[in-house]
């Protein structure tokens, strides 16, 4: 699944990134506040969709048979976007690991996912962690 066909997600015009990119805001003034940057709203909404499709692409053995829930979040704006912004995600082996073999015992753990947003200058623009609850589907 490609969450990118989520209604939300069409209705922000997420699209596919390239290479270690998940996902990305086009340079649309759509996007943008009363300052002119992008908005922490957009910002936000691409790094949880990325979150959510990194979930996916990393376990897709169990993702047709859980319920994905955003638990919580953390980000950080670390300066004005302008244009263009991409998402990546960067999750150790040991917590994917870690993950799995609480889920596996459990049928339901927590797994936090570390989001860098960056422009078309590969500066940080925003960084976050999103923690996810994921439970087996009864």
């Amino acid at each position: 699944m490609n969450l990118k066909h989520i209604p939300f997600a069409k209705l922000l015009g997420l699209t596919e990134g390239q290479g270690d990119f998940l996902f990305e805001l086009t340079d649309d003034i759509n996007y943008t506040n009363h300052l002119g940057t992008v908005a922490a709203a957009a910002q936000f909404s691409l790094a949880e969709f990325a979150s959510g499709q990194w979930l996916l692409n990393t376990f897709p053995e169990i993702a047709p048979n859980v319920i994905p829930m955003l638990r919580k979040s953390e980000v950080k704006f670390k300066k004005p976007a302008h244009g263009r912004i991409r998402a990546k995600a960067n999750v150790s082996q040991e917590t994917q690991d870690e993950f799995l073999h609480i889920f596996n015992l459990h049928k339901r753990a927590l797994i936090k996912i570390y989001i860098v947003l960056v422009n078309d200058n590969n500066e940080e623009v925003m960084n976050g962690v999103y923690e996810w609850f994921i439970q087996l589907k009864k």
